[in-house]
């Protein structure tokens, strides 16, 4: 069987890293004399589901909080989650990871989840909450399969942070941080208002979508069908954008593109809100790329009507639009009027 690794404890079995400079490569121990390795790459949550796809033999001592993580990324239930969904689990994990990676998994204890938590925070309330939400998910799938007998994560009780269901962004704010924003900026900026669909499924839209008239498209948290009509300032952003892309050689499927004509990523997308936020003396709390969604629907909500816009942003009832756009409160047109004496 060998020994156990003295170093690099929570690696899978067969799993080794070794380290190049500043660049740590991930490889797989087939065993045997001599030595077979097979290069995983570098990226350690991918490596290790590329780990789970090669280990199939069920370990009999070290079912450790790694090797499930391997389990669970190689896993149909990992596959069926939206590429979004997919990208946030390998972003947890891989801190999780690192905290319990070489534990067994029985002996990971709420005492254990609740340290986690606290520490996290101190970086990032969100993302220690969210983190601590993945773990009770993974646990809770590991026990459906008998990896597992106690999900300790969910016996640790939080509080949700408070959302942004109270943030509405006024003109002048919204105003600001355009005029600072770069033109590929601008052009996310406004396709977010005018169409008030979430920052993802921004990104993934294509000119492939648009025919005969209408934007169309799918929401990727929902799977809503969505058409919109490109009629007025959202055809003029439309016309804007197909327009600066032409500019370029090689021109991009995807809406929205950088300076240099290349698609749009969530990192340079992020990256450019803030650097413009920023220059409009705008803190971060204050207003978020995401926040546009809820605006558009506000807006047009005291424009159009609940009606109107319920159909933008693609809620299934009324009362869901209701409570999304009620950051600003109801619009009251009417006042009493006293008897006269």
């Amino acid at each position: 069987m060998g020994r156990h690794p003295s170093v690099n404890r929570n690696l899978p079995p067969r799993m080794r890293a070794r380290r190049r400079g500043a660049t740590v490569y991930y490889l797989y121990d087939t065993g045997g004399k001599p030595r077979h390795e097979i290069p995983l790459g570098t990226d350690y949550i991918l490596a290790v589901q590329e780990w789970a796809k090669l280990h199939q033999a069920e370990p009999t001592e070290r079912m450790t909080v790694a090797w499930l993580i391997g389990k669970y990324l190689a896993s149909p239930a990992f596959n069926d989650v939206t590429l979004g969904t997919q990208a946030d689990y390998r972003f947890a994990l891989g801190n999780l990871m690192e905290k319990f990676g070489d534990a067994p998994l029985d002996q990971v204890r709420p005492s254990h989840v609740t340290l986690y938590i606290e520490q996290r925070s101190a970086t990032s309330k969100h993302r220690a909450l969210r983190e601590k939400a993945v773990l009770s998910m993974l646990y809770s799938w590991a026990i459906e399969r008998e990896f597992a007998k106690f999900n300790p994560a969910g016996a640790v009780k939080t509080k949700r942070l408070p959302g942004r269901k109270g943030v509405y962004i006024h003109d002048d704010m919204l105003d600001a941080v355009y005029a600072e924003a770069p033109q590929d900026l601008k052009d996310a900026m406004d396709l977010a208002y005018y169409i008030g669909q979430r920052p993802g499924d921004l990104l993934g839209m294509t000119l492939v979508k648009v025919r005969d008239g209408m934007l169309e498209y799918r929401q990727g948290k929902t799977a809503t069908p969505q058409r919109i009509a490109l009629v007025g300032a959202l055809a003029e952003v439309i016309d804007r954008i197909q327009a600066r892309k032409a500019e370029h050689k090689v021109t991009s499927l995807f809406l929205l593109v950088n300076e240099r004509g290349q698609r749009m990523t969530k990192a340079m997308l992020r990256s450019r809100f803030e650097a413009a936020r920023t220059a409009a003396g705008i803190a971060g709390k204050d207003f978020q790329f995401r926040d546009l969604r809820r605006k558009s629907g506000t807006d047009l909500r005291d424009q159009k009507g609940l009606d109107a816009a319920q159909d933008l942003l693609g809620h299934k009832s009324q009362a869901m639009t209701e409570h999304y756009t009620a950051a600003r409160g109801k619009k009251i047109m009417q006042i009493p009027e006293r008897k006269a004496k």
